[in-house]
């Protein structure tokens, strides 16, 4: 069952470095008009990927990002950029963690709204060894395995504490790396309301599986949830993003791993996150393997209220590219057909509700040359879903 909460304490905060931020432009990035917000080469680092985007309760913007001297493993920091006018303008990068030779992956962050430390910005992500990736390092908590670490703000990401290792709280020691990129969620309904959800995946890459980590009391302590059953699929599940539904179910969507089908997978929580039905493909959402994200929309229309998910990846099996947005019904089902809105390459990427009926999508575009946000009108995404929901006439013979 659920492991025993291990108490943080909170340490001394230190400012974030800041370099010179690139000039704010709109251009088309992967074939699609876009706020460059990231960019290689221009931002102080030869490449930069795994977008996250926060929306903070003021309506302020944080993007996380990893700032690489090269591949997934080549000394990467953990970067920040923020925006206050709804992402139209980024301030200059703030670095948060560089750990020298090691690499620092999957920004994962949330924003405490309610009860214990409201306001708080809360930043997991892991670190490797130097030269070392997910295939080399070691089950158990030793020098040549991962870490795990965590980060808070109290200024809206102004300023930021000094990185704790967390290790042993966000892992199992049967693991040899935990984490994912993405945004962790709040909880709004039932028993678990004000709950705090980090998904997380855990090596060996031999057999990746998902959890959850949560807080009850504002991030004072975490407990570790129990294991994701990877179901009679095919293969498992990887890079994880959850959302809530109107009802309180929680569901996740995840890359597959291991042989599994061109598809993501998705399971079910009733009790907050701690259980999960066994994951299972849904055919609906076709992905080359690819981190993607979802989340809750509620909207008031003339015919009345409609709430659902938003879900945002490539919409293709074997490419990273055509990057898509699907709804899905209140019950996090009957997915739309794809409203395509980056015809070009698109990877890793991150949806937030950025405004009132605003949606903004930040993505890994150009080649992996720049992380780019795209701020989409809900109302419209909606009519375009069902214009490709509705079922194909075929034409009266003789035609």
């Amino acid at each position: 069952m659920i492991l025993a909460a291990i108490l943080l304490t909170m340490p001394s905060f230190a400012s974030a470095i800041s370099r010179q931020a690139a000039p704010d432009t709109e251009t088309m990035a992967s074939g699609a008009p876009a706020i460059v917000v990231f960019e290689a080469g221009v931002d102080g680092y030869s490449h930069i990927r795994i977008p996250s985007l926060l929306t903070l309760e003021d309506g302020s913007l944080l993007a996380f990002a990893e700032g690489r001297a090269g591949g997934d493993h080549a000394k990467n920091d953990i970067i920040l950029k923020r925006s206050t006018d709804r992402g139209i303008t980024w301030g200059s990068i703030q670095i948060l963690d560089d750990q020298g030779g090691d690499s620092l992956n999957d920004p994962m962050a949330v924003e405490i709204r309610r009860g214990p430390h409201r306001g708080r910005v809360v930043l997991f992500y892991m670190s490797f060894p130097e030269g070392c990736h997910t295939n080399c390092v070691k089950p158990g908590y030793g020098s040549d395995s991962s870490r795990n670490w965590m980060m808070t703000s109290d200024d809206r990401g102004a300023t930021w504490s000094t990185p704790r290792d967390v290790t042993e709280i966000a892992r199992r020691p049967t693991s040899s790396f935990a984490g994912s990129p993405g945004v962790g969620i709040q909880l709004v309904k039932g028993p678990h309301a004000d709950r705090l959800v980090i998904p997380y995946r855990q090596g060996p890459l031999s057999r990746v599986q998902i959890y959850m980590l949560f807080s009850d009391d504002g991030g004072a302590t975490w407990t570790r949830g129990e294991l994701v059953d990877d179901g009679t699929d095919g293969g498992g599940g990887d890079e994880v993003a959850i959302a809530e539904l109107a009802d309180g179910t929680l569901i996740l969507n995840a890359r597959g791993h291991n042989d599994a089908p061109k598809s993501r997978k998705t399971a079910r929580s009733t009790d907050g996150g701690v259980t999960w039905t066994p994951l299972a493909n849904d055919p609906s959402l076709p992905s080359p393997h690819c981190m993607a994200s979802i989340i809750p929309f509620s909207i008031d229309t003339a015919a009345g209220s409609q709430s659902g998910l938003l879900y945002a990846g490539p919409w293709s099996p074997d490419r990273r590219a055509l990057g898509s947005i699907s709804v899905s019904d209140a019950a996090g089902e009957n997915w739309s057909g794809p409203i395509e809105v980056v015809p070009g390459g698109f990877a890793y990427s991150q949806l937030s509700m950025i405004g009132k009926g605003e949606v903004g999508l930040l993505f890994e575009g150009a080649g992996y040359a720049q992380i780019a946000l795209l701020r989409l009108d809900l109302k419209d995404l909606l009519i375009r879903a069902e214009a490709e929901s509705r079922p194909v006439e075929t034409p009266p013979s003789g035609s």
